[in-house]
């Protein structure tokens, strides 16, 4: 019988084999790919290169700096770390929002991936 360890998805309590990283209901949520897939593709080059510029980084840090606590878990009550400093509209919608401050909110982890359905369809 193998060991058994906690799925690495934050939250999840499911035992999964020790030389796995995912349960079923999590599997790919760790996906290696995602930067060169998505982060990085040629089709997003704008895009990645605008999120590891120096502007953006400073500008992201001051954010969560100034707003430690996610502003949606805020509103329902819950006093939760921010981790994610999120558009509020996409920058592939609006470019000319990238660094206004007023589209900006520091979200935790949780409330990034429900945002973006990176947890499935158990959040809709």
């Amino acid at each position: 019988m193998k060991p058994k360890k906690r799925c690495n998805a934050s939250g999840c309590r499911r035992l999964i084999d020790f030389d796995t990283d995912y349960c079923d209901k999590h599997k790919g949520f760790g996906d290696k790919d995602y930067n060169k897939q998505i982060r990085w593709n040629i089709d997003n080059k704008r895009y990645a290169e605008f999120y590891a510029s120096k502007e953006w980084k400073n500008l992201r840090n001051t954010y969560i700096a100034g707003h430690p606590l996610c502003e949606r878990c805020l509103k329902k009550g819950i006093v939760k770390a921010a981790k994610i400093c999120h558009h509020k509209i996409e920058i592939r919608v609006d470019w000319s929002k990238r660094l206004d401050v007023d589209n900006l909110e520091a979200v935790c982890a949780d409330c990034h991936n429900k945002e973006h359905g990176k947890k499935g369809k158990e959040n809709e």
